[in-house]
């Protein structure tokens, strides 16, 4: 008995229905599939990007900070010395300076300190944390001065200095390096300076009680010194 097209249709329809369903199923499901993936994928991304910022805050709370910094002299104008000095919660080690385009050495044939600041800085050196050091860093050239010529180092310059961090654990030493640029041409002129105070007290001619305002006038000017 032959079958008239509408019932053929009838009889396919519901094969080729189920077929479009189980595909449009099929694609539905590897879309939900590749979504999944790629939020798994964000999520995990996510979560590395915090842990990383979360060592990074927590290097950057713990590791050593050495700053330099060039002040006038404890030895008076127009001299001055170089501050190295650790700000951080932890230990710099191996601690080292060097300028940057040039080497430490002599700034005039009667200069000493120039080779003294190279070898002194080439050989590293630690720093605890909220520990400084204090060297004589520059004394300018001056005609009426013996020696007369210029001592230390280059009057303008980029200082680099290089520390050591070891911060225990799993996790590796690091090598941090800072910079610092400075020109004294300037400077020394307009660098105040504490003074003395007066020499006499009235008309007095008493050369004890001098002496003693001489005294407190030179503690006064070196505590203000050392405050720098």
């Amino acid at each position: 008995m032959w079958l008239t097209a509408d019932a053929k249709f009838e009889e396919i329809a519901p094969i080729w229905i189920e077929a479009v369903a189980t595909v449009v199923g099929v694609i539905v499901a590897l879309i939900a599939i590749v979504l999944t993936l790629k939020q798994v994928r964000m999520t995990a991304q996510q979560m590395r990007q915090a842990s990383e910022r979360e060592a990074q805050d927590s290097e950057d709370q713990t590791r050593p900070y050495v700053g330099l910094d060039v002040l006038p002299g404890l030895g008076g104008a127009p001299s001055f010395d170089m501050v190295i000095e650790n700000f951080g919660k932890a230990t710099a080690y191996d601690v080292r300076l060097r300028l940057v385009n040039e080497e430490f050495g002599p700034q005039s044939e009667s200069d000493e300190i120039g080779s003294a600041l190279g070898r002194l800085f080439a050989v590293g050196f630690d720093l605890a944390p909220g520990a400084r050091r204090r060297v004589f860093w520059r004394l300018p050239a001056d005609e009426n001065a013996s020696p007369s010529g210029a001592m230390g180092a280059p009057e303008a310059a980029e200082v680099v200095v290089e520390y050591g961090w070891e911060p225990g654990g799993d996790r590796e030493s690091r090598v941090f390096k800072d910079r610092l640029r400075y020109d004294l041409s300037e400077y020394p002129k307009l660098t105040p300076s504490p003074t003395k105070g007066a020499r006499t007290i009235g008309s007095t001619t008493d050369a004890q009680l001098k002496n003693a305002v001489h005294a407190l006038g030179a503690i006064a000017e070196h505590v203000a010194e050392i405050r720098r």
